[in-house]
C-alpha cells in the first residue's frame, strides 16, 4: 500500500522500533533473555524500515528537483525560441 509516494510498510519501523524497544526494556526487568533478544531483533527489523523510508525520500527528493530542473530549462528555451 501506498500514501502518496511514501509505502507504508516502511512507516511500520516506527512502531517496530517502538514496540521493539519495549519488549527489550520488559524482558531486561524480568530477566526474560528471550523476550529482550526477540525486542532487539523487532529494533532492528525497524531500523531497516526507517532506512529504506529515508532511501525513499531521498530518492523522491531528487526527482523533484531533476524535475523542476527540467522545467526551467524548458521555460528558458521557449523564451529563447520566441525571441
Amino acid at each position: 500500500m501506498r500514501v502518496g509516494t511514501i509505502d507504508v510498510e516502511n512507516l511500520r519501523g516506527f512502531g517496530d522500533k517502538l514496540v521493539g524497544l519495549g519488549k527489550e526494556w520488559v524482558g531486561t526487568i524480568a530477566r526474560n533473555e528471550g523476550l529482550v533478544k526477540e525486542g532487539e531483533a523487532q529494533q532492528a527489523r525497524g531500523a531497516e524500515h526507517l532506512k529504506a523510508l529515508r532511501a525513499q525520500a531521498k530518492a523522491q527528493a531528487k526527482e523533484t528537483s531533476a524535475k523542476a530542473h527540467e522545467q526551467r530549462q524548458r521555460a528558458a528555451q521557449r523564451v529563447k525560441e520566441s525571441a
